[in-house]
């Protein structure tokens, strides 16, 4: 009796042990398998942070050193996954002519767009309504900060709905010296340009002709060569570019050859205008300055853009006219939590100047609260001030939790704009003369945005009449 109640307190003993176990492997599993989803999830969001660009789902890194790869952060995974791409972009750098990296320092300036340098990725895709899809393969011109190089690069693509094969190709010699280079080059191309560029990205321009039914680009052809000298300086946190280049061009209107867009219900894609068609001999002058310097939520810096470009009869083309560009942006930091961005651009072109090279106001990016390109002119002034705060700043007022909070930025902004039609005799300081508080075009409004800024959900209200609101999303700054 003694052993049958030994042994059955043994098989209770062990049947319990038993069960403790199976509970305990199934909480393991199930805690195993919640790390597991969780240990997804967090892959999938830092994925969608480092492809925009953007600290949507977690925190920005404290401090980024310059020079080590040594991060503060209470998030140490998203902290190592910063510091591997630190190290990435800066063995990227070494090719690049910026001294900083693309989306996590100021907006980069695209005021003035030449035509070697109208492809930085090797694989190329856009959509538009004149062109359609259209797909390609580039082979961006790289830099060489040391000894001598020759660097050949080109695209090639091609327009489905135009049914065109667009390319460019060139080659130039680099002198490298440590901090600068000296370039000389050449190039060929045939392209479908445009001057919008400083209002929308291509990548943005894609989603919204893809999916909206909106092209915010006007284009042209444009087909001849180019040869330059330009000379770069970069430092750690700055960069100065000078060129001098002279541009032989045939230009020609492009019509629309699509109306497709997966949504935007009967909307109909805008006209593209026509241009003044003809052959363009100029010479283009060109000076850039950037500086960045990188904070916890947001980038402090100056952009500067100062451009000349003269095109006379005397150099054989059918052109006689001078246009000069001023673009300064500022990124103005007042704590940790908010900024102050400001852009002034100022423009003048004198002379028989063809429409692709008159000044455009209004809509996105520039008046937001007016019609796109509703005013056109040979004079332009444009003041953008927007005051960006992140919802951190709110973390004792026991709102909201912060977690979500600073995750967004409410933005402030307001425009003034003006623009008229000199005459032709007249020079670039001149033709202002109708400058008033009643001339010029006033909107405000805010904005709720991702931390890093590009995308917004903004309202827009004008001034001087009253007009319902304007409703626009954007995914990159504007400006």
């Amino acid at each position: 009796m003694t052993l049958l109640r030994k042994s059955l307190g043994l098989l209770a003993l062990s049947t319990l042990l038993g069960i403790f176990t199976s509970k305990a492997q199934e909480t393991k599993g199930a805690t195993d398998f919640g790390a597991r989803i969780d240990s997804l999830v967090q892959s999938i969001f830092h994925r969608v942070d480092e492809q925009l660009g953007t600290y949507i789902f977690f925190d920005e890194p404290t401090a980024i050193a310059e020079d080590t790869d040594t991060l503060r952060d209470t998030d140490e995974d998203f902290a190592t996954s910063r510091s591997k791409h630190s190290r990435y972009w800066r063995h990227r750098r070494e090719a690049s002519l910026y001294a900083f990296e693309p989306g996590r320092g100021i907006m980069r300036n695209p005021s003035v767009n030449y035509p070697w340098e109208s492809a930085y990725d090797e694989f190329l895709f856009r959509y538009n309504r004149v062109e359609g899809f259209f797909l390609g393969l580039s082979s961006p011109k790289g830099y060489a900060w040391e000894g001598r190089h020759i660097k050949l690069f080109g695209t090639a693509g091609y327009g489905f709905a135009a049914h065109r094969w667009r390319y460019s190709g060139g080659v130039a010699q680099q002198f490298g010296t440590g901090g600068q280079i000296l370039e000389v080059g050449a190039e060929g191309h045939s392209l479908t340009d445009t001057r919008d560029q400083w209002i929308i990205s291509e990548g943005e321009n894609t989603l919204a002709a893809l999916f909206l039914r909106d092209d915010y680009r006007d284009y042209f052809g444009r087909k001849g060569f180019s040869v330059w000298t330009g000379l770069y300086h970069r430092e750690r946190n700055s960069d100065l570019q000078f060129r001098l280049a002279f541009l032989n061009d045939r230009y020609e209107s492009l019509r629309q050859s699509t109306d497709w867009a997966i949504f935007g219900g009967d909307k109909r894609f805008r006209y593209n205008p026509g241009i003044t068609e003809g052959r363009m001999k100029s010479v283009l002058t060109t000076f850039e300055f950037h500086h960045a310097r990188e904070r916890r939520f947001f980038s402090s810096g100056w952009s500067t853009v100062l451009s000349a470009e003269f095109s006379e009869k005397g150099l054989g083309g059918d052109f006689d006219f001078n246009r000069y560009l001023v673009d300064l942006r500022g990124y103005l930091p007042l704590s940790d939590y908010d900024i102050v961005n400001i852009r002034l651009r100022v423009g003048s072109t004198t002379g028989e100047a063809p429409l692709q090279k008159a000044f455009d106001l209004g809509g996105l990016s520039t008046l937001p609260a007016f019609g796109f390109k509703e005013f056109v002119g040979n004079r332009l002034l444009l003041l953008n001030v927007e005051y960006v705060v992140n919802g951190k700043i709110l973390d004792n007022a026991g709102l909201f939790p912060s977690w979500l909070l600073r995750n967004f930025n409410l933005i402030f902004f307001s425009d003034a704009g003006y623009v008229t039609i000199a005459p032709s005799g007249k020079s670039f300081l001149q033709g202002l003369d109708g400058l008033s508080s009643e001339t010029i075009k006033w909107d405000w409004g805010f904005a709720i945005g991702s931390r890093d800024g590009k995308m917004r959900l903004g309202f827009a209200w004008r001034t001087d009449v009253s007009k319902p609101v304007k409703v626009f999303i954007r995914v990159s700054r504007p400006f």
